[in-house]
């Protein structure tokens, strides 16, 4: 293609600052793809959602409930093993008591980490709970005033992962 010489390149004049409507071009290209490139990439990052937390142990600890006096609580059946962090806990409460009651589980930060419906006296509740940070956790049932005014919660310490 020949250029004569009335030839002007096209400038655009953003306020002192004059570039070439090239580079702007050019620019624009740059961030488009970028911006197609960048949820892709933001994706790949994201990894694998299937994946969960890293579980070095699973198993169950079973409770009963009981209600019995101004203090409730929940009741170790077995000797519970000690709690390290990175286990998967499932907690089986058998409500023993007269009352109905429900299971949360709550971590050392405040995050609840695991929750099971109120059942009636008589019936089991289940709830798995990954326990993922070294300190205390609370074992609550929410039930009506049981925590507030009896004082309902069992708490668990949860030691850091021992290496073998």
């Amino acid at each position: 293609m020949a250029l004569d010489g009335n030839f002007q390149r096209r400038r655009i004049d953003l306020g002192g600052v004059s570039i070439s409507r090239r580079t702007v071009a050019r620019n624009m290209a740059r961030t488009v793809a970028v911006l197609a490139v960048a949820p892709m990439a933001l994706l790949s990052a994201c990894g694998d959602d299937d994946a969960g937390p890293d579980v070095e142990r699973s198993y169950d600890v079973e409770l009963r409930v009981d209600d019995s006096g101004e203090e409730y609580k929940f009741v170790a059946v077995d000797d519970v093993p000690d709690f390290r962090v990175g286990d998967e806990v499932t907690f089986i409460v058998d409500n023993t008591g007269a009352l109905p009651h429900d299971l949360q589980v709550q971590a050392p930060d405040g995050d609840i980490v695991g929750v099971a419906p109120a059942v009636s006296p008589g019936d089991t509740l289940e709830v798995t709970a990954f326990l993922g940070q070294v300190g205390i956790y609370r074992l609550n049932c929410l039930v009506d005033d049981h925590l507030t005014l009896h004082d309902m919660q069992t708490l668990i310490e949860v030691d850091p992962l021992i290496e073998q």
